[in-house]
């Protein structure tokens, strides 16, 4: 490029009056249900509007969680890409076409891609465009579950943005080591909006599962792929019920694997329960005595957020972010992946500590407020755009 990017967004910002915000315009595939898309409403409905004004762009239809996103209807754009081959990636000219006339005409000062094929497509869309909005490039963990030669693939259209953010510093490490991108990585950790988890009684959610008060429930809410590691979890439940007959499990969430997972889990009968798509998580999370996540790759999970802003005790895997959000011995526990055994004797310890669980939720609690809130992503963000265009 040409120039620097503080030069180029003082080009942009001098288009409109002097006292408008930057314009900056949230780029992703759609708003199905998904850490990803939770953390691009979270942004466009938490920003200072008097320190950013907010646009969307949906590239493949709208998603089941558009209907959250608090927008005027002109400062959203919605596409049904169909893809043609061009090399090695795939594009769709005629969404590419309206991608480029919306940047020009909102006259956006930060384009920012979320994940791979918005990243495409912006990256594309700005080439020839002036004046060129700067283009941030977040990656979320598309990365780790990636081909060879997806990763190589990668390398070359990486180079499209100008600069990037990772959600986890395993994520940057990874970028960094590994697929070695051209620009330096800057770490944002996802963060959530806490009030929606506090002061909620999970008591009828437990009566529903049938989960007397002596009784100790662990559980999860996740998407039932492979990447969520539940399977793992079921060969775990079974050494645990075959020792401590007081402990329940409860799965929320749906997912292609799920007829398959509760076929595995059929002999345990109602002592595992899938409890499908839940509207009422801060209800189910409440409930537990225990939050486990058993994945197999993740960059930074809301999940594990969640439980720590309702003050849960967690169990999860050493992949990705999750040691990052969850401190082995100060928020609870953390294991190798695949790890059936290692999962059982955390779930057995938990349940013979439960006189523990408030001594972890005042702390949980605590460290989600300074690390992982709304608030702390929302104000990073707004430091790296600040530090972009001035």
């Amino acid at each position: 490029m040409g120039r620097s990017l503080p030069s180029l967004g003082r080009t942009l910002r001098r288009l409109r009056p002097a006292n408008s915000p930057p314009r900056v315009c949230m780029v992703v595939n759609n708003l199905d249900v998904g850490g990803l898309e939770k953390v691009v409403i979270s942004l466009l409905q938490h920003f200072d509007r008097t320190r950013v004004e907010p646009f969307l762009i949906c590239l493949d239809g709208p998603g089941k969680l558009f209907s959250q996103v608090d927008l005027p209807p002109q400062n959203c754009l919605v596409l049904e890409k169909r893809q043609t081959k061009l090399g090695p990636i795939s594009v769709d000219f005629a969404a590419l076409r309206d991608l480029r006339r919306f940047i020009a005409d909102k006259r956006l000062d930060i384009v920012h891609a979320h994940n791979a094929a918005p990243l495409i497509y912006s990256g594309l869309a700005l080439r020839g465009t002036l004046p060129r909005p700067v283009l941030l490039y977040s990656e979320h963990n598309q990365i780790y579950s990636a081909s060879e030669s997806s990763r190589q693939k990668f390398k070359l259209y990486v180079r499209l943005a100008d600069r990037i953010v990772a959600v986890s510093h395993d994520l940057e490490r990874t970028l960094q080591r590994d697929v070695r991108v051209p620009r330096p990585v800057q770490v944002i950790h996802n963060g959530i909006d806490g009030s929606r988890f506090r002061a909620v009684d999970g008591t009828k959610v437990r009566t529903e599962l049938g989960v007397r008060d002596d009784e100790f429930l662990v559980g999860t809410g996740v998407v039932l792929s492979e990447q969520k590691g539940i399977s793992y979890l079921i060969e775990a439940a079974r050494d645990v019920l075959e020792r401590s007959p007081n402990v329940r499990f409860a799965v929320a969430g749906d997912g292609p694997l799920r007829q398959q997972l509760e076929d595995q889990a059929r002999d345990l009968g109602d002592r595992f329960r899938f409890m499908g798509y839940r509207g009422d998580m801060p209800e189910v999370i409440s409930a537990l005595d225990l939050y486990v996540l058993p994945s197999l790759w993740e960059g930074l999970p809301l999940a594990l957020c969640e439980a720590l802003a309702m003050g849960k005790r967690v169990l999860c895997t050493s992949v990705g972010g999750n040691p990052e959000v969850i401190l082995d011995g100060e928020s609870g526990f953390v294991v190798p992946p695949k790890d059936p055994g290692a999962l059982a004797r955390c779930i057995l310890r938990a349940a013979e500590e439960r006189d523990r669980l408030p001594e972890f939720s005042a702390r949980n609690r605590e460290r989600f407020e300074r690390c992982f809130s709304v608030r702390a992503m929302i104000d990073a963000h707004q430091r790296l755009f600040d530090d972009i265009l001035t």
